[in-house]
């Protein structure tokens, strides 16, 4: 074997055996399975996968077992648009607290930031980044190691997946401006076609949805503050318990919930991790951020859910973000979203 196929076999590897999904993704999975005619129980076997790995371990699934079960969905159905029917059948409520702080979002941009935040819930493996661009958004889901590391219809059903869920929130007549597919061309591109409703490109270096700003920024009909932040706190006690091998997860739950005594401590902090300030600082760097981003952002997101609420006077917001006086809030916040606390407030409760 070359040095390059042993590069991509140990990728493989531990794209599959370190990494877990939400159960809710297996979950259906099977199903959509089994309402293609599938014998669920006997292809399982067939492919050395048993009832105890499809429920997994604290509700969560090893990336290596739904890996084989989507090579194998596809083998049994004969249908390379098995992602797109997988995305058409997935319930939102199977995404635990990120499917109802999604449908409570204000705007589909707030509902794809919180995708990017919260994504370590649906998948360990991989990233979700969304760019701002001058006109438009797009979302890049990141995989890791190289193309065909991971089945071409799991990368489907996520990108269909993502669409679906903006369907749900603004209607049936959604679309992408574009995508960008790293599978090569389905046999079945009617189908691929006719589900995401724009020019898609296939073979491609990445895996990317591209959306008009306008269109993003729009406010929803069904958008509840309130909701989304009981679903967003949800979420982060799910992750603090499920995923404590993230450090920027951990430190970021520390620092919201000590806000409201006051400016976040990063001696506090570390003491709370068993750990030096130093190595807190050397693991934020290892993941491109620091201590003062990781505050700033909590400090932003908070503020704009507590002024959207508009249940809370802007003197209550100042204390629950841990700031000392009301100026010195409003001088943050000018900075973060280039208008005033009173007047981001002013504009939702018009």
């Amino acid at each position: 074997m070359n040095g390059l196929n042993t590069m991509e076999t140990l990728l493989k590897l531990e794209i599959s055996s370190q990494t877990t999904t939400y159960g809710g993704i297996a979950q259906t999975l099977i199903s959509v399975l089994e309402k293609q005619g599938v014998n669920v129980e006997t292809q399982l076997k067939n492919i050395e996968v048993s009832e105890a790995d499809i429920r997994g371990k604290d509700g969560r699934v090893q990336s290596r077992v739904l890996q084989k079960i989507w090579r194998m969905a596809v083998d049994k159905t004969g249908n390379d648009a098995f992602g797109i029917d997988f995305a058409l059948s997935f319930p939102p409520t199977a995404l635990h607290g990120l499917g109802f702080a999604w449908l409570a979002s204000d705007t589909l941009k707030e509902a794809l930031y919180r995708l990017v935040r919260y994504y370590r819930l649906i998948a360990t493996a991989g990233d979700i980044v969304l760019n701002d661009n001058p006109d438009s958004f797009s979302l890049w889901y990141k995989v890791p190691g190289p193309k065909g590391a991971a089945a071409p219809a799991s990368l489907d059903a996520a990108l269909a997946l993502f669409v679906q869920m903006c369907r749900i929130t603004k209607g049936d007549d959604f679309s992408p401006a574009k995508v960008e597919m790293q599978r090569k061309r389905p046999s079945n591109i009617e189908k691929f076609t006719a589900f995401f409703k724009c020019e898609i490109l296939f073979d491609c270096n990445e895996n990317q949805l591209h959306f008009d700003r306008k269109t993003l920024e729009m406010p929803l009909p069904g958008s509840n503050p309130a909701l989304a932040r009981v679903n967003d706190q949800i979420v982060m006690d799910y992750l603090r318990e499920h995923d404590k091998s993230d450090i920027v997860a951990q430190i970021r739950t520390y620092i919201i919930e000590t806000l409201p005594s006051g400016a976040p401590s990063q001696k506090a902090i570390a003491t709370q991790l068993h750990m030096s300030q130093r190595n807190m600082q050397r693991k934020l760097n290892q993941h491109s951020t620091s201590f003062k981003k990781l505050v700033d952002d909590a400090r932003k997101e908070l503020a704009e859910a507590y002024l959207k609420e508009g249940t809370k006077s802007i003197g209550e917001v100042t204390y629950l973000l841990g700031f000392s006086e009301p100026s010195n809030f409003t001088r943050s916040f000018k900075k973060w979203t280039g208008t005033t606390p009173a007047d981001f407030q002013l504009r939702y409760k018009a």
